[in-house]
């Protein structure tokens, strides 16, 4: 199974068999890996969590039961502190990219291990893996406008401001290597 490994943390696929034990409970996934169990804490409201568990019943699970090939489009990756241990955040992208190249990604981290850099190294390292793709071509993230935690990890990991969208701003990560169709010309 593919892992991806930063300095500090490893980025763990979810099989179809972990999410639908993600589903029934963190802890009960965690004990099922062999971690410790987090006591998992967001500085977030509660909506994001509801959101969260219905993402994964309503898109990751039945996503990756259509995808089986391409699982690691659609699943949900747990953020592993590598010395610890210990589930500390989730991250992942919404599908395969579109037409265009783009994939949209989304993440969070654990209120106790804010301010350590810890998101925008999980976000480069999902970064690198994706632009491993060449199909990919830009990564698309949505961020609340108060959220100046999330808009400082993107801009880190040379995100830019794009537009100002429902959900708040949008920010985008361009490839390196373009196609100048891609960019207008």
């Amino acid at each position: 199974m593919l892992h991806l490994y930063t300095d500090r943390l490893r980025l763990v696929p979810l099989t179809l068999e972990q999410l639908k034990i993600l589903s029934g409970g963190r802890n009960s996934l965690e004990r099922s890996m062999g971690l410790i169990l987090s006591d998992f804490v967001l500085n977030a409201d509660d909506s994001f969590m509801e959101e969260f568990q219905l993402a994964i019943d309503t898109h990751c699970i039945p996503k990756v039961t259509e995808n089986p090939d391409n699982y690691l489009w659609f699943t949900h990756w747990l953020i592993v502190h590598r010395s610890l241990d210990l589930t500390i955040g989730g991250i992942g992208v919404d599908g395969l990219p579109n037409e265009s190249g783009e994939v949209m990604i989304g993440y969070y981290i654990d209120k106790k291990f804010e301010g350590q850099g810890l998101a925008a190294e999980a976000l480069a390292g999902m970064i690198k893996w994706l632009f491993e793709n060449e199909s990919v071509k830009s990564i698309i993230a949505d961020t609340q406008e108060d959220n100046l935690a999330s808009q400082k990890v993107l801009r880190r990991n040379g995100f830019v401001f794009e537009s100002r969208v429902d959900e708040g701003y949008r920010f985008r990560l361009r490839s390196e290597i373009e196609e100048p169709a891609a960019l207008g010309i």
